[in-house]
């Protein structure tokens, strides 16, 4: 049952912020904290809409904005985690359309040998293929709590990397302007 509610409340979180960003009601500027998790929450969520979050983040780490790096980097690593649970869910539902995907044996057996340590660091890095492993992780019954935990820790690394990274880029590249 808790698992049902958990379902239910990701993919409404998903539903919300997808109608917030087509109503045009989502922009960073105005929503700072807030947009940094819902563009990340849509954007992993999301798998046929390609929203980018990380953009979403580098945008609102702008310095006049005056937003805290590691603040906006932590609210976009809760929403790409959360979204993150709808691959969860596809692969614990079935594993079919991803067993096509070229690298999804290698993956699986990644995920399946080491777990977390897979998992956070495909979190972690910037790439194409983590939602393959929340499927592979969801389609071997891998504990939501625990993949939770460990995409959360990559994502907030990697997120507040890319905050921090745009500040001071963008910070150096106005100098020259």
């Amino acid at each position: 049952m808790v698992r049902v509610g958990s379902y239910a409340i990701v993919l409404g979180a998903v539903g919300a912020g997808l109608f917030f960003w087509i109503t045009g009601r989502l922009e960073f500027k105005d929503q700072g904290y807030a947009s940094a998790f819902l563009l990340n929450l849509i954007g992993s969520g999301a798998l046929i809409i390609p929203v980018p979050g990380f953009a979403a983040v580098c945008g609102a780490a702008a310095p006049s904005l005056g937003l805290n790096p590691a603040l906006l980097g932590g609210a976009g690593a809760i929403g790409a985690a959360l979204g993150e649970v709808t691959g969860y869910l596809a692969g614990f539902g079935g594993q079919a359309l991803a067993a096509r995907f070229p690298f999804y044996a290698r993956i699986h057996g990644w995920v399946l040998r080491r777990g977390g340590v897979a998992l956070f660091i495909l979190a972690a890095l910037p790439n194409p293929l983590f939602d393959v492993a929340g499927i592979a992780a969801g389609g071997l019954g891998y504990p939501l709590h625990k993949f939770l935990f460990y995409v959360f820790a990559g994502k907030v690394i990697r997120f507040i990397g890319i905050a921090y990274a745009c500040r001071y880029g963008i910070d150096w590249i106005t100098r020259f302007s």
